[in-house]
């Protein structure tokens, strides 16, 4: 410390000293003579710390004059050893003044190079610092040395170079900044933070707090420059040289080049009294990464727009090229937009089931459905507790007869009961199908289990149980249109019955009644065309597979006392020929209906798409989300059932009840 008193009398001793031992690891003298400066750093602070006392000044000395250099330079530019230590040591010795001073007069060097004590002793240098600084100057003259091309020190520093966002363009670097957030807002406050970042490098003064307009406006237009620089290098470069672009799709917007270098479109609107964004919107490119954040964004900020109005916003700033088309695969892309107006997935009709195109007899394979609650009172109630019934619909495949029976609940008990009296009143069936309710699947189990109980009888009554057995099939679950012959039958009987009953509440005779007299009358309904002949008023019904003639005909008269050549065996054969040939003139009829929307083949559904499950009693938007797992190929190669994969498990859906979303 130097101290100078009234009478200009100077004084300079030794405070503290401190030295530590050079690791056994090797490090080169300059990181060496680095670290001391950073010992006396830390030795600076804490001796003005005690001393509580003003100090003029504080000045401290290197004989190193590459570690001095280091400690002249911004801590980002050098390696992290010298990095870490100088930045520490700019922040101690921030008041401070750093000064070369040669290795004869700098007292530190006694210590480093090692002294017998009784020697130390004697050593002004030591104890009263060289003579030059106990002069009135407090200075040491410093010494102009260069150490800028000393490889010791460059090879502390970092391998720096200067580039351009704008003018180095690497089209990966731009992939990269597009793919940090498909969220337009949030990437240019990045590139906003990004370039606030280099200027608090640059300056002394730091720009904190939340980011200004202005950041966000240059870090756009960075942005957009970045990419019209990777999209329209040619054009912009035939501009810059005072050029008319010519080719491509940009020539006929008439582009030209603002004072921020950006491609605009020009045009005829220089006088209006409107914004330059309005009057010479941005040109961005078509299928670009940047252009889709950009119209994202518009679509989400004005909650979901149509790809008209889209478009119209859109270009209030930019214009995009393909607009038009790229407005509306943002729509088409939208999962909200999409779950909001589904669109159901089709297919081309398929082929009719065997059993339905085939002869066999009535009721052989039958299709069963259940329609109701119906309301029935007891006899003489004219108030109270009205009882629930249900009618069970059973309709052949084959000639579309009805059977209707009265069921009073669903339970597996009650089917297996009405399938009883089923089979007891039109014979045992082949095989049965119907939708996946619960009821059926109950009953199915239970047919299954009285299958078991007889799986190992005697063998005349195996090969009758094995002949009889009936063999139950559901369709996919919620798939309505795979069982319309028995839907159309459930329809045909409530048309009836309600302009029949109305509200009336009817006895169990009473609608046991009404309820075979529709399958009368179903059973009486023509199953072709009527012909325009006068003279022909035959038609083929139900009926005649049943008991040879429509159930609510006239009888015909007896002729069993007339001559044989009145009703031959030719005649008979005549028309029962014309009856078979009517059936199969009716299925060919019903496979070449005209429908114009099952005409055409489908696209089958991928695997692993992304679809909504539609409910009928919920609004789109609460339709689940699943995926297609797999797939189930029809005998045509046609996929009109999918197993979709949700959050609650597996399930089989028709493709009629799912939406496919294209947002994938």
């Amino acid at each position: 410390m130097k101290s100078i008193s009234e009478t200009n009398s100077v004084v300079m001793k030794l405070i503290a000293s401190k030295s530590r031992i050079a690791p056994i690891k090797t490090i080169s003298i300059p990181r060496l003579e680095l670290s001391a400066c950073l010992l006396l750093s830390q030795l600076v602070e804490k001796i003005i710390d005690a001393l509580k006392m003003k100090i003029d000044d504080v000045i401290l000395h290197t004989d190193s004059t590459i570690a001095l250099a280091w400690i002249n330079t911004p801590p980002n530019q050098l390696k992290t050893f010298v990095g870490n230590r100088v930045s520490k040591i700019q922040d101690l010795t921030e008041s401070c003044k750093w000064r070369h001073i040669s290795s004869h007069l700098n007292p530190a060097d006694i210590i480093s190079r090692g002294t017998d004590p009784q020697e130390l002793a004697k050593l002004t240098l030591w104890w009263h610092s060289p003579q030059m600084l106990q002069d009135d100057s407090l200075e040491i003259p410093v010494q102009n040395i260069d150490v800028s091309c000393d490889k010791l020190y460059l090879s502390e520093l970092k391998n720096l170079t200067n580039c351009s966002l704008i003018s180095n363009i690497d089209s990966s670097f731009l992939d990269n900044l597009l793919n940090v957030s498909n969220n337009f807002c949030k990437l240019i406050r990045i590139v906003a933070f990004i370039f606030r970042f280099f200027n608090n490098l640059r300056s002394t003064s730091r720009c904190l707090g939340p980011l200004t307009l202005k950041e966000l406006q240059l870090a756009k237009l960075t942005l957009v420059k970045l990419v019209q620089l990777t999209c329209f290098r040619v054009e912009i470069k035939s501009l810059e040289k005072g050029e008319i672009v010519t080719k491509g799709q940009v020539s006929c917007l008439n582009p030209f080049l603002d004072e921020n270098n950006i491609l605009r479109v020009g045009g005829r609107l220089n006088n209006a009294d409107l914004s330059f964004d309005k009057k010479f919107p941005i040109l961005l490119p078509k299928n670009n990464k940047f252009t889709l954040l950009v119209m994202q964004y518009f679509h989400l900020k004005y909650l979901h727009v149509g790809a008209q109005t889209l478009l119209y916003l859109v270009r209030q700033e930019f214009w995009p090229l393909s607009g038009r088309n790229t407005a509306r695969k943002i729509i088409h892309d939208c999962v909200i937009c999409a779950k909001n107006k589904p669109r159901i997935v089709m297919q081309i009709m398929g082929n009719l089931p065997t059993n339905r195109v085939n002869p066999s007899y009535p009721f052989y394979h039958v299709g069963i459905d259940f329609c109701g609650p119906f309301y029935i009172k007891y006899k003489g109630q004219r108030k109270g507790i009205y009882q629930k019934c249900y009618v069970a619909v059973f309709i052949c495949f084959a000639t579309k007869a009805i059977h209707l029976e009265t069921v009073t609940d669903l339970t597996a008990d009650a089917m297996i009961a009405t399938l009883k009296r089923f089979f007891s009143r039109r014979g045992a069936s082949s095989s049965i199908c119907s939708d996946n309710a619960i009821n059926f699947k109950g009953a199915n189990s239970d047919l299954k289990r009285f299958q078991s109980m007889f799986s190992r009888p005697p063998e005349p009554l195996a090969n009758y149980l094995t002949n009889e057995q009936v063999t139950w099939t559901f369709i996919p679950p919620r798939s309505p249109n795979f069982g319309g012959l028995w839907e159309a039958g459930v329809k045909s009987f409530k048309h009836h019955l309600k302009r029949t009953v109305g509200n009336s509440r009817l006895t169990i005779e009473q609608f046991l009644t009404i309820v075979i007299q529709i399958e009368g009358i179903l059973n009486s309904r023509p199953l072709t065309p009527l012909s325009s002949d006068p003279d022909n008023f035959e038609i083929l019904t139900p009926g005649h597979f049943l008991i040879g003639r429509p159930i609510n005909s006239i009888p015909d008269p007896d002729y069993s006392d007339r001559q044989d050549n009145l009703l031959s065996q030719w005649q008979r054969l005549s028309k029962m020929v014309q009856i078979i040939w009517k059936k199969w003139k009716l299925d060919c009829l019903n496979n070449l209906q005209a429908r114009h929307k099952w005409q055409f083949e489908k696209q089958n559904v991928s695997k692993n798409s992304m679809v909504l499950l539609k409910e009928d009693n919920l609004r789109p938007c609460n339709w689940k989300m699943g995926r297609i797992h797999d797939l189930i190929y029809g005998s045509d190669g046609k996929v009109r059932v999918v197993i979709v994969k949700t959050p609650q498990g597996v399930t089989k859906r028709s493709i009629s009840k799912i939406c496919l979303l294209s947002c994938e």
